[in-house]
């Protein structure tokens, strides 16, 4: 009788959180249904195998939801932004009593955060999400020449949303199935730390895209009021929500100094006879390794770029052209090329 009223608690949590899962994605009609106005099929295999990802969880949910015969779309659609911000409900307040009689306070507070790391992550999916579509896709459509930094930048977010919409992906998947109690997320932060290499070219441009496209609402030019005309068509949200270009572009770049502290966050919550700590520090230093690099990289870029005479000194380590400005008439070599 005993093991059938815990199986019985146990369903009744596992379709209560599916419930609201479903809900979450039904309110901005499913993400994997936007995706199909993302990307052509190749494309999206392609930065998938650029990407390292293998997560059979990911090809079964994209093999299942993606009608594979469907055209290629060039230009974006209408697209709703992203919900207001509301004051998210704590983990405790959606758990039952008795569960929740049978943990610590700092187990608690440890589900909380990871909690909380899955929403953010979603919200995070769904900003990438609007940007892409609300202002890349118009923007790319329009002719307009852009500038090369901001042209750059554009190049690198579909990889971005596509690595993160995988994590996003994931983590509600565990929720779902763990429901109320998650054991560890720490093997899906892990997978995602090994691709932070991606945001190299990001952070080496993303700065001087918000300085273009400043300049270009200056000079009020074809692109400075293509993307006036795409902000006023965005409707009025409630105080301090701010769906620009210029402060959705900068959202990657603060999701990624994010991570160090949420992941610290869950670690001080964790126990140190927990068998999760341990991953969670490994977690810790290769984050914080990974972003040391990424900011070695892009200073060394940024001070590259002053010297006049690094093609000489630097000449015989190799090529990467990928990062150079469109407008100079010289080639850059990087010693820190691979």
């Amino acid at each position: 009788m005993l093991f059938t009223g815990i199986l019985s608690s146990l369903n009744k949590a596992m379709e209560s959180a599916l419930s609201n899962i479903k809900q979450d994605f039904d309110d901005e009609d499913s993400i994997i249904d936007e995706k199909k106005s993302m990307y052509s099929d190749k494309l999206m295999f392609e930065r998938l195998r650029r990407t390292g990802s293998s997560r059979s969880l990911f090809k079964l949910s994209i093999k299942k939801s993606w009608n594979f015969s469907s055209q290629t779309v060039n230009c974006p659609a209408i697209v709703s932004p992203p919900s207001p911000t509301k004051v998210a409900p704590l983990w405790k307040e959606q758990v039952d009593s008795n569960i929740k009689n049978g943990l610590n306070p700092l187990e608690i507070h440890r589900q909380e955060i990871m909690f909380e790391i899955i929403r953010t992550e979603k919200a995070f999916v769904d900003d990438i999400r609007y940007l892409n579509e609300h202002y890349v896709k118009t923007i790319q459509c329009s002719g307009i020449r852009l500038p090369p930094s901001l042209n750059e930048t554009f190049k690198i977010l579909p990889d971005i949303l596509l690595l993160h919409f995988n994590v996003s992906w994931q983590l509600l998947c565990i929720q779902a199935i763990m429901y109320p109690i998650i054991p560890s997320i720490a093997h899906i932060l892990r997978e995602l730390a090994t691709q932070f290499r991606m945001y190299e070219s990001y952070l080496v441009h993303h700065k001087m895209a918000i300085s273009e496209i400043a300049n270009a609402r200056k000079k009020n030019n074809k692109l400075g009021q293509l993307v006036k005309n795409l902000e006023s068509d965005i409707p009025p949200g409630p105080p301090g929500r701010i769906l620009t270009l210029e402060s959705l572009l900068t959202k990657p770049f603060q999701r990624l100094c994010k991570y160090p502290l949420l992941v610290m966050t869950l670690l001080r919550a964790t126990a140190p006879d927990h068998k999760d700590h341990s991953q969670l520090m490994d977690l810790h230093n290769q984050i914080d390794c990974a972003l040391r690099e990424l900011q070695e990289r892009k200073s060394e870029y940024e001070s590259l770029l002053e010297n006049d005479d690094y093609p000489r000194k630097f000449g015989s380590l190799g090529r990467l052209n990928k990062f150079a400005p469109n407008g100079r008439n010289r080639t850059y070599t990087f010693p820190f090329s691979r």
